[in-house]
C-alpha cells in the first residue's frame, strides 16, 4: 500500500505542474500578439471578427481565394474589401476588442508592420492600432504604385514607441482605399507582419547636466528647479507634442513638426540677460535642420507691440544620438534685448514630417572653453607703424586684400573674434588662397620679413607659400617667382608667431608685386588653423654689440642655462630661429632674466629683447 501511495502522491504532483503550464500558457497568451495575419487555415485573420466601418451599407469583409498567385503573393487565401463609392474616404475594417489580434505593446522589436495588396487603383492604404479604452495612434498612410499586381506596403510606426496609446494595444484598423471614390474600388490585402524597423526613438536619456543651479535659467530638466512655462504647445504650432519619459527622464517629442510655439508670457516672461548661453539636447531620426528662435517681447510685454526682438539660428544635428546645442547668446545677432523672453520657436526640416525628442531647455552662464579655439587673443605686435605693410591686423592700417579665400580654395573660411580681436578661421585645410591683385599688389621690395601668427588644435606641418606675379601682374605670365617655406611643427593649442626673413623664400627674388598668399596644412583637408596679424615688416634694428645696447647675454654660446641683464626693466624676450620663427617667449618686466634653453636644439639663435626703450637683437649660438 505504501508503494500505490507513494505512485499516487507522485501523479498529482505531474498533475498540478501541468494545470499550472496551461493556466501560464493561457495567461501568456492573454497578452500575446497573434500574428501573423495570413487569413489561411489555421492561422490569423480568418475566423476573427472584422466589422466595418463608414462604408454606406458597410459591406463586410470577405474571405476570399487570392485572385492571383502568380505573382509576387502566392497565398491560397486573402481578404477583400470593397470601399463603395458612397461610403467615407476613411471607410474600413476593424477587428474586434480584446480578441483577435491579442494585447500587445509597440517596441522597436515589431514597430515594422508590412501588408500586401492588389487593387484596381492607386490611392493611400492606411494602418493604425487602438486601445481597449479607445485610444489610438493614429493611422499612417502609404500609397501603393501598382495595380492589379500584389505590392508590399511598409508603414513605420516606430515613432509610436513610448507613447502611452502604444501599451496594452488590442485592436488593429485597415484602411484599404483612403480617398474620395468616384467609383467602388475592390481591395485584396493579406500577410500582414510585425518586425523590428530603424530605430527611431532614443533608448537611452539625454545626458544629465552638471553646471550650477546658480548658473542656470530652466525651462525643462529634471536636474534643475524649472521656471513656469504657459505652453510648450501655442495654438498656432504645427506639431504634434506628446510628454513621455525615456529611460525614466521626463522628455518632451515634437512629431510632424514644422514648427512649435513655447511661451513663457505676463509674469512668466525670462530675463536672460546675464545668460552667455542656450542650451537644448536633441535626439532624431530624421531632421536635417533644427533651428531655435528666441523672441523678446520688449517692456510692453506684448507680441508686436513695436519694441520686439528676435533671432533665429540654424544647427545641423547629428542622427540617432542625443546632441547638446550650447549656442553662445552672441550668435543671436538679432536678439538686441533679452529682459523680457516670451517666445522659444522649434522648427525642423524637413518640414511637417520630421520627429525630435526634447530635454534639458535652459540658459545658463558657465563660460564653455572649447579646446579647439584659442581662448586669448593672438599677441599684439610692436612694430613701429612705418615699418609695416599689414594685410590683417587691428594693430595697424590695412592693405586691401582682393580676396581671404580663393575661388580656388581647398578650405573653408570664418571671420571670428577671439577675446575681442578680429580673427580668420580656417577649417578642413588643404590649402587657401589670399590675392592681392592690381592695383591690390604689395610691393614688398623693402621689407625685410614675413610675420603672422598662427593657432592650430592639428596641424602637423604648416606651409607658406609667397607669389609675385611680376609687372605685367598676371599669374603665369612668364616672370612670376614663388616659394614655398615648410615651417618647423606649430605647437599645438598656442599662439606660434612667426617671423621670417623674406631671404629664407630664396626663390622669391622679386618682390615688387606680392599678389598671392598661400597658407598649406598638414594632415591634407583635416586641419584648423587660426590666423593673425599677417604683415610684411622691415627691420630698423640691426645686431647690435652688447655694450651699445646695454644688455648683456652670458654665457654664450650656451647650452642649458641663459641669463640676460639691462640696465631698463625688461618687458619681453624672444628667442627667434634662423628662419625667424619664435621658439621661446617670456614677459619677464625684470632687469634679470633666466631663460632655460636646454630643450632648443644646437644652432644659431637670435634673442629679441623688448624694453621701453626699444627692441635689441643679440646672435645666440647653443652647443
Amino acid at each position: 500500500m505504501k508503494k500505490n501511495y507513494t505512485t499516487t502522491k507522485s501523479h498529482l504532483s505531474v498533475l498540478r505542474k501541468m494545470t499550472l503550464s496551461i493556466f501560464m500558457m493561457g495567461a501568456m497568451s492573454a497578452f500575446a500578439q497573434n500574428a501573423p495575419i495570413n487569413f489561411e487555415s489555421g492561422g490569423q485573420g480568418a475566423n476573427w471578427t472584422w466589422t466595418s466601418f463608414e462604408n454606406d451599407a458597410n459591406a463586410q469583409l470577405k474571405i476570399v481565394a487570392n485572385p492571383n498567385k502568380s505573382g509576387g503573393n502566392t497565398s491560397n487565401i486573402v481578404a477583400k474589401l470593397t470601399p463603395l463609392k458612397t461610403g467615407q474616404p476613411w471607410a474600413g475594417v476593424e477587428s474586434k476588442h480584446g480578441a483577435d489580434i491579442g494585447k500587445f505593446t509597440l517596441t522597436t522589436a515589431n514597430s515594422t508592420v508590412k501588408i500586401m495588396v492588389y487593387k484596381t487603383v492607386k490611392s493611400d492604404v492606411g494602418i493604425k492600432f487602438a486601445t481597449a479604452s479607445g485610444a489610438s495612434t493614429g493611422e499612417i498612410k502609404v500609397p501603393n504604385t501598382k495595380v492589379n499586381e500584389w505590392e508590399e506596403l511598409t508603414f513605420n510606426f516606430a515613432g509610436k514607441v513610448g507613447e502611452p496609446s502604444s501599451t496594452d494595444i488590442d485592436q488593429i484598423i485597415i484602411f484599404p482605399d483612403f480617398q474620395a471614390r468616384t467609383d467602388s474600388n475592390v481591395c485584396y490585402f493579406d500577410n500582414i507582419t510585425f518586425s523590428a524597423g530603424a530605430v527611431t526613438a532614443p533608448t537611452t536619456a539625454a545626458p544629465a547636466p552638471t553646471r550650477p543651479s546658480t548658473d542656470v535659467i530652466s525651462m525643462f530638466s529634471n536636474t534643475y528647479t524649472n521656471k513656469t512655462v504657459d505652453t510648450w504647445r501655442t495654438s498656432w504650432s504645427a506639431a504634434t507634442l506628446t510628454d513621455l519619459q525615456i529611460a525614466g527622464n521626463d522628455t518632451k517629442k515634437y512629431s510632424s513638426l514644422d514648427f512649435v510655439g513655447i511661451e513663457t508670457v505676463g509674469a512668466n516672461v525670462l530675463d536672460i540677460s546675464s545668460m552667455l548661453y542656450f542650451h537644448v539636447d536633441a535626439w532624431t531620426a530624421d531632421l536635417t535642420e533644427f533651428k531655435v528662435k528666441i523672441v523678446d517681447f520688449g517692456a510692453d510685454g506684448a507680441f508686436a507691440g513695436g519694441d520686439d526682438k528676435e533671432h533665429q539660428v540654424t544647427l545641423t544635428p547629428k542622427q540617432n544620438e542625443w546632441n547638446s546645442f550650447d549656442i553662445p547668446m552672441s550668435d543671436f545677432t538679432g536678439l538686441t534685448t533679452k529682459k523680457h523672453i516670451a517666445q522659444l520657436i522649434f522648427v525642423g526640416t524637413p518640414p511637417g514630417s520630421g520627429t525630435v525628442f526634447i530635454d534639458n531647455v535652459y540658459y545658463h552662464k558657465t563660460p564653455i572653453i572649447d579646446p579647439n579655439t584659442p581662448q586669448t587673443a593672438a599677441p599684439t605686435p610692436t612694430f613701429a607703424s612705418t615699418d609695416v605693410m599689414s594685410l590683417f591686423s587691428n594693430a595697424y592700417t590695412n592693405k586691401t586684400v582682393d580676396t581671404w579665400r580663393t575661388s580656388w580654395s581647398a578650405a573653408t573660411l570664418t571671420d571670428v573674434q577671439i577675446a575681442g580681436n578680429e580673427t580668420k578661421k580656417y577649417s578642413a585645410l588643404d590649402f587657401v588662397g589670399v590675392e592681392t591683385l592690381g592695383a591690390n599688389k604689395i610691393d614688398a621690395s623693402t621689407m625685410t620679413h614675413f610675420y603672422l601668427n598662427a593657432w592650430t588644435p592639428n596641424l602637423t606641418a604648416f606651409k607658406v607659400k609667397l607669389v609675385d606675379m611680376g609687372a605685367d601682374g598676371v599669374l603665369g605670365g612668364g616672370n612670376d617667382k614663388e616659394h614655398e617655406l615648410t615651417l618647423s611643427a606649430p605647437t599645438l593649442n598656442s599662439w606660434n608667431t612667426y617671423d621670417i626673413p623674406l631671404t629664407s623664400f630664396t626663390g622669391l627674388t622679386t618682390r615688387a608685386n606680392i599678389g598671392q598668399l598661400i597658407f598649406v596644412g598638414n594632415p591634407t583637408g583635416a586641419g584648423t588653423v587660426f590666423i593673425d596679424n599677417v604683415l610684411f615688416r622691415k627691420s630698423t634694428v640691426s645686431i647690435k654689440s652688447l655694450n651699445a645696447a646695454k644688455v648683456n647675454i652670458y654665457p654664450n654660446p650656451a647650452s642649458d642655462n641663459l641669463t640676460i641683464t639691462a640696465d631698463k626693466q625688461i618687458q619681453m624676450v624672444t628667442v627667434l630661429n634662423n628662419i625667424g620663427q619664435s621658439v621661446l617667449t617670456m614677459n619677464p618686466d625684470s632687469k634679470v632674466v633666466s631663460l632655460d634653453v636646454s630643450k632648443l636644439t644646437n644652432g644659431v639663435y637670435f634673442i629679441r629683447t623688448t624694453s621701453e626703450e626699444g627692441q635689441t637683437t643679440s646672435k645666440l649660438i647653443l652647443d
